[in-house]
């Protein structure tokens, strides 16, 4: 019998080729797409799910909090440097504790044994690691180990790193790399295979912590930290005996760090403990990379790849319920040989199933060949072998029996249904099969998830524009951050390097500074105002610059004056919301008092204007700049925005010229702006892909509906054409339904869009106005999309031959 129902099928679906196919193309995009939305939610959540021991290690945490009213000032993922001991001493069910300090990128130096020979690197994925760290990690060690870590000046390397070092990795073991200009010696200890790309611990270059210790004493004296809320130079990692030792750890951590931290006036720490798996996709609290997705945003895929799916199956309904008059005296013909209604659903159920496992192979040949794409589009390494995993078969296998019933279950019931004597004399129409509403009511569903998709994009997109053309409160365009030498020789070059700069054609600004006025991170510290004997209960941010700084960057004054030129910090200048959070009327009241940090007091002498120091992301945060030398890492550079390219050339010529041995590092300010909104350039890119889909299906539903009605509508055209009708009264005679249709789905799909895209923006604490224009450009490209689809054929039938028509039918 099963044999008969496929043959059956396959001969009911053939003779249908242009609907067969118009089905197929819906489903398998549909299918595709959801396929692709598994595959990327799947990655995102696989991060760092490929140790051992996942469910039984956390990362410790701190909230910060106000001790008046509770509230979360701060989220931070940075701990104290002791807490790794004590907490590991204090609390029986952690069994392993290690740390982990983000370094980022360093030039480093090869030395080649014998000779005065040497190669130059600039490395990024440098950390300061603990040995421990690497005994709660799966780490493969192809050669040596990380036992030697407990001594300064050591380091562990990746596989990749060792072969660009050495050609080869058991060369690597116990051979000397530099890092800095200075020159820290680096002894290569191990060797460890390289970590895949879904991990938020990115090693290349594990330098022994004790070797950061060794580089600042002065910051890791015993209990020293324990002084500031929060204090850290790193995150804590602790590996649990057992997984069920979370509640118990959780519940004794306030007295924990009562224990530890030093009672503050204003603030109190929180610690908390995070699993391995949560931290990938909480925003909350700063990871090693960037651009990550956040578990609201995941959803909202889910979210979208089932819609998807749904207006997929939609398609499919509606075509087949229309097809059903066309079948009227096969079904009457099968059931007066005796066929009942359950043999009828189960053929028709067949000839479904039929159809969605071809859409699901031509799916799978489609997500082979766009999930490169895919991952280049969202800037992740999606390989082909996620479609090899159980779990991906799976939800193949649950997407095809879910699919085929959403999809063939009403029609099925529909066609078999049928009354055979009404079928056999030909009165079954469309509107006697029934579920017209019903029918209607799944066209509005499309074209509100369509158009759904389509407010999101356009407010994505305009966000994004807002971002692009934002002012942040200062010029980002045309300016070169340079990485410069730390070594204390090479330092005495920076007046020279500076004033050779300044004298190129095409530059107009030069300055040294810490680093740009907007960066991804803020040194924040515990200051006391004036004469208040108290501190106050927010932190200060710093920025170290020369006084070319506010020039270089078009930082404008607002009160007083800027400081004198001087290599060390004697006077600062704050910005306009350090004045507000002070409680201060204007920015003169500020001018001749005091900000004092680690028991230094410096006189303000001026106020700048407000910019932002991070992302829009973010509010702009009390801040002061002041120079200091020894803090410089950068020169900026501004040139002439007409000369870009010929000044590049001449200030890499300068730099080299007086740095011969230092490897010429550069970046754009913009560049790195741009770098910002990484993860909100991947949901704009997501929203415009699945709202193109979105519309394509709806579209294809559109014309196979469009295509039935104009060939079961012939005789009906040709009638009125002879009585007079013209081209105009027959397209509106098709399209009618359908606008109406769409504009019901867009008085649905705006308020619903409002609301949806609202929560996003809030994410921004600068955002741009939904506005009234989004909507409009929704409903209008909505229509559009819809004349073009429906008008193609409603023309071609509006400008039939009447005759002919009324001959052939």
């Amino acid at each position: 019998m099963i044999n008969s129902y496929l043959k059956t099928a396959f001969r009911s679906i053939t003779r249908k080729k242009t609907f067969t196919i118009l089905n197929i193309a819906g489903l398998s995009a549909g299918i595709a797409a959801a396929l692709i939305i598994f595959l990327v939610i799947s990655y995102e959540r696989s991060f760092d799910t490929y140790h051992t021991n996942t469910n039984r290690i956390y990362r410790v945490t701190t909230d910060v909090m106000n001790r008046s009213n509770g509230e979360v000032i701060e989220q931070l993922s940075t701990v104290n440097w002791e807490l790794p001991e004590k907490i590991k001493t204090d609390f029986s069910g952690v069994e392993k504790a290690g740390l982990i300090s983000f370094q980022g990128g360093a030039q480093m130096y090869v030395p080649a044994p014998g000779t005065t020979d040497e190669k130059r690197f600039k490395q990024n994925g440098i950390f300061y690691t603990s040995p421990g760290f690497y005994s709660i990690f799966d780490y493969s060690w192809l050669a040596g180990n990380a036992d030697g870590l407990s001594a300064p000046n050591t380091a562990v390397i990746s596989e990749k790193v060792a072969r660009a070092y050495f050609g080869d990795i058991h060369a690597a073991i116990g051979r000397t790399i530099q890092m800095w200009s200075f020159r820290v010696p680096l002894q290569v200890t191990g060797v460890f295979k390289d970590l895949p790309a879904n991990t938020d611990l990115p090693v290349q270059v594990g330098v022994s912590y004790s070797t950061l210790k060794k580089l600042v004493p002065e910051d890791f004296t015993a209990g020293a930290q324990w002084d500031a809320v929060p204090g850290g130079y790193g995150q804590c990692f602790v590996l649990l005996k057992k997984p069920d030792n979370a509640a118990a750890i959780t519940a004794g951590l306030p007295a924990f760090a009562k224990r530890y931290y030093k009672p503050h006036n204003t603030r109190l720490p929180q610690l908390k403990l995070q699993p391995l798996t949560a931290m990938h996709l909480d925003k909350r609290y700063p990871n090693f990379t960037n651009a990550t997705l956040s578990t609201r945003e995941l959803w909202a895929l889910t979210l979208i790849g089932i819609f998807l799916l749904i207006v997929a199956c939609i398609n499919f309904i509606n075509l087949a319920t229309a097809l059903s008059v066309n079948r009227a005296k096969e079904i009457g013909v099968r059931k007066v040989l005796g066929s009942n209604r359950l043999q009828l659903f189960s053929q028709f159920l067949s000839e479904t199933g039929v159809i969605t496992l071809l859409s699901i192979a031509v799916a799978i040949v489609i997500t082979i060949v766009a999930l490169p794409y895919a991952g280049n589009l969202i800037d992740r390494q999606l390989p082909l072998s996620l479609l090899a995993t159980p779990r991906v078969w799976a939800a193949i296998l649950a997407c095809g029996i879910v699919v085929t019933l959403l999809s063939g279950f009403y029609p099925g019931m529909i066609v078999s249904g049928f009354n055979p004597v009404t079928a056999l004399k030909s009165k079954i129409s469309i509107k006697s099969t029934g579920g017209v509403s019903l029918r209607r009511g799944l066209v509005v569903f499309q074209f509100v998830v369509a158009q759904l998709l389509v407010i999101g994009t356009l407010v994505v997109l305009k966000q994004m524009d807002y971002v692009r053309h934002q002012s942040m409160g200062f010029n980002k365009d045309a300016v070169v951050m340079i990485n410069l030498p730390s070594d204390s020789t090479l330092k005495l070059k920076y007046n020279y390097l500076k004033a050779s700069l300044a004298a190129l054609p095409g530059v107009t600004n030069v300055s040294f500074c810490a680093d740009a006025p907007t960066t991804y991170w803020i040194f924040m510290q515990n200051f006391h105002f004036d004469t208040n004997p108290e501190g106050q209960p927010f932190k200060i941010g710093a920025k170290a610059a020369d006084a070319d700084f506010y020039k270089t960057f078009d930082i404008k004054l607002k009160a007083g004056r800027l400081p004198y030129p001087s290599d060390t910090l004697h006077e600062i200048t704050v910005n306009e919301t350090t004045v507000k959070k002070l409680g201060l009327s204007s920015p003169e009241n500020i001018l001749g008092k005091t900000i004092t940090i680690d028991h230094k007091s410096y006189p303000v002498v001026g106020v700048v204007n407000d910019f932002n120091s991070k992302s829009l992301h973010e509010a702009i945060v009390p801040m002061f700049i002041g120079s200091q030398a020894a803090a410089y890492e950068y020169v900026a550079v501004r040139m002439d925005p007409g000369k870009v390219s010929a000044t590049l050339k001449s200030v890499q010529q300068t730099f080299t010229g007086i740095y011969p041995t230092y490897l010429y590092d550069l970046f754009f300010l913009d560049e790195r702006i741009r770098d910002f909104y990484a993860a909100d350039v991947i949901t704009s890119k997501l929203f415009q892909l699945f709202a193109g889909i979105a519309i394509f299906i709806s579209c294809l539903g559109l014309y196979g509906l469009v295509s039935f009605m104009v060939t079961n509508r012939t005789r009906e055209v040709g009638i009125r054409k002879v009585l007079g009708a013209s081209v105009n009264n027959i397209l509106f005679l098709f399209s009618k339904e359908f606008m109406l249709l769409i504009g019901i789905a867009f008085v649905i799909a705006a308020p619903l869009g409002y609301f949806f895209m609202q929560g996003w923006l809030s994410g921004f604490y600068y955002h741009t106005a939904i506005g009234v224009g989004v909507f409009a450009a929704a409903i209008i490209l909505s229509l559009m999309m819809a004349w073009i689809t429906v008008g193609y054929k409603a023309l071609k039938a509006a400008l039939s031959n009447p005759v002919k028509n009324l001959r052939e039918n």
